[in-house]
């Protein structure tokens, strides 16, 4: 990446993660301490994004919030990646609340992340999207209805998912 490096944090400039996501731009890194996040949704529009966790893993819990909607993150750039950050909790009206809600055409890449007890783990991807998870974790993910999973990636050009954990989905896979 060769953007700015944006620093998210309790004592940093950013104290939460949807601050830098209303101001990120093309090639910035995020980077966001460890910690809790409580309640904090972002929907990320810039493209040629890395957005990691820095000394360990962030933690973001919806509790009962959504970025439009959807979920914990919405992702509408293209050529994103995201890495060592754990999205919890994320429940909407139409019982698909997703950690991350993918919708653009580009790249995506998750890895050593996690995804738990949300709605939907990750949802979307479609058209000519390419979505890519390495090392990460989801669990206890779905409505209990069938129709939401630990991850759903719709008609995207490619999905590839290596070293990752899939467990305890609630119904569906």
């Amino acid at each position: 990446a060769t953007g700015r490096q944006l620093l998210v944090g309790p004592t940093r400039t950013y104290k939460v993660p949807s601050a830098a996501a209303a101001i990120a731009q093309s090639g910035d890194v995020v980077k966001i301490d460890a910690g809790d996040y409580r309640g904090d949704v972002a929907t990320w529009s810039a493209s040629n994004l890395t957005i990691c966790g820095a000394g360990g893993r962030p933690r973001l819990f919806a509790d009962g919030k959504s970025a439009q909607g959807k979920g914990i993150w919405v992702i509408g750039g293209s050529n994103v990646t995201v890495d060592r950050i754990a999205f919890h909790e994320s429940t909407v009206p139409d019982q698909n609340g997703a950690g991350i809600r993918a919708e653009h055409g580009g790249f995506l890449l998750i890895r050593n992340s996690g995804f738990f007890d949300n709605e939907d783990g990750i949802l979307g991807g479609e058209g000519s999207a390419t979505i890519t998870v390495e090392g990460s974790e989801f669990a206890r993910s779905g409505y209990g209805d069938g129709q939401s999973h630990n991850i759903y990636v719709g008609t995207a050009a490619k999905l590839t998912v290596t070293g990752s954990f899939f467990h305890e989905a609630k119904i569906g896979h």
